[in-house]
């Protein structure tokens, strides 16, 4: 009941109201322009939030960053023999690579190890086929993926999915540096459904936080 839990709360009713019954909104990328702005937390946190839905809906939280992989130590989750590396150079199966986190409704699907190639395994076939398999079987696929300006792996994962979500740092990320991602993203032909903005200082009205 934290505000800033509200918060992702209101973030999962905006992405829900982009859905409709003809066009449905699954699977949805977590990027930022430059590293650390809060990309990783805001993807983990609102898988969560999306699995705690009263509908019960099933979440998948895909973590897609090849190059620095970060959601399964902020889990906790112990070493893993495989994750979508492996699997996109076909040598486990889908069921090998699931993890149940424990968490209500939320299955994580790891990065496993740094490969060689990253953006050549991400723009495969099999990584295509796997998104579509995905969205069968989860109502949301939540994708936490690699900054935009450093490497090109979100334009190629972003052109496969549904839309992309650009996290902003408050006080840190500049116009221009985010007008360049989105340039990028563009080019390559991905939707940006909006952003969300971390590291927002505020002063809540005494009248709301008795209310809250």
């Amino acid at each position: 009941r934290s505000p800033v839990s509200e918060q992702y709360k209101i973030l999962r009713t905006n992405i829900q109201s982009l859905s409709s019954s003809a066009k449905p909104v699954k699977t949805i990328g977590i990027t930022s322009a430059i590293h650390n702005e809060g990309k990783t937390i805001t993807a983990l946190n609102l898988a969560i939030t999306l699995g705690h839905d009263l509908a019960k809906k099933s979440i998948l939280l895909l973590d897609a960053d090849l190059r620095k992989s970060r959601i399964q130590k902020i889990m906790g989750i112990d070493t893993i023999d495989a994750g979508l590396s492996e699997y996109l150079q076909d040598s486990h199966t889908l069921d090998n690579v699931l993890i149940k986190t424990g968490i209500e409704n939320l299955t994580l699907l790891p990065a496993g190890k740094n490969p060689r190639n990253p953006a050549e395994l991400l723009s495969s076939y099999r990584m295509k086929e796997l998104l579509g398999t995905l969205k069968t079987h989860f109502d949301f696929v939540i994708i936490d993926t690699p900054p935009v300006i450093p490497v090109t792996d979100p334009g190629v994962i972003g052109a496969q999915i549904d839309g992309m979500i650009m996290v902003v740092q408050a006080g840190r990320t500049q116009r221009n540096v985010i007008a360049s991602a989105e340039n990028l993203l563009s080019q390559a032909r991905v939707k940006l459904l909006g952003y969300v903005m971390t590291g927002v200082e505020y002063h809540m009205p005494q009248y709301l936080y008795r209310y809250m």
